[in-house]
């Protein structure tokens, strides 16, 4: 293999990693628990219990924050600009309001937690490889060519007290957040994923609002108990 079509294959999977693919948004934005529509543009979201966040994770999310699993659906007429910064969550009956937190971070903390508590961790493994069949694309909403894909599975980390997630198992652990966040960016078509919110509650019935701005809008939605 020559040096040219290694950096090739190289550029392929770090675009592969860096590149968050969502969740598949369902068919209307009435669809999910919480939903609103202004100005063409519909929203959907749902609060994650810690048993479905258990499900949709390898990593210990639950450990740092809650996940909000939050779709968009553009105009058909007009693309929109999707990003975190446009999102607040506010635990009702605090005045104190959380934005997101990037997959980076959350992998940080979760290493941090890890180190602090426990001898065995849990993190996501991963496995690069070239698929040849179509694949579902949530950026435009179509079917998109084969390619150089990761799969998530799971390791197990046994050592000392203290010792907890390797800086290897935290990159793991950010492209695993990374992948099923919402993606950002130019929007033609609905998208969805997971958002990261560092809030933590002593109520174990504790409600929350999710705050959206839309074209210099507020947008508000009660995020129903799971």
């Amino acid at each position: 293999m020559t040096r040219t079509i290694w950096l090739v294959m190289m550029a392929a999977c770090l675009t592969a990693w860096a590149a968050p693919r969502g969740t598949v948004p369902r068919a209307v934005a009435t669809r999910y628990p919480a939903h609103a529509e202004q100005d063409g543009v519909g929203v959907g979201a749902k609060l994650l219990s810690r048993e479905e966040a258990r499900k949709a994770f390898v990593s210990d999310v639950n450990d740092c924050c809650l996940v909000v699993e939050i779709a968009l659906y553009p105009r058909k007429d007009k693309a929109m600009d999707v990003s975190l910064n446009d999102l607040t969550l506010r635990q009702i009956g605090s005045e104190t309001a959380a934005k997101p937190s990037s997959a980076q971070l959350v992998a940080a903390n979760l290493q941090k937690s890890s180190r602090a508590k426990r001898d065995i961790s849990i993190y996501p493994s991963t496995e690069i490889g070239y698929g040849s069949g179509p694949a579902y694309d949530p950026n435009t909403g179509t079917q998109r060519a084969g390619g150089v894909y990761t799969r998530t599975g799971v390791g197990v980390g046994i050592g000392n007290s203290g010792a907890g997630a390797t800086d290897k198992d935290r990159s793991t652990i950010e492209m695993e957040l990374s992948e099923k966040g919402l993606p950002e960016g130019s929007a033609a078509a609905p998208v969805a994923g997971y958002v990261y919110f560092p809030i933590h509650s002593t109520k174990k019935k504790a409600s929350y609002e999710l705050s959206y701005m839309l074209n210099g809008n507020k947008v508000l939605l009660s995020l129903p108990q799971p």
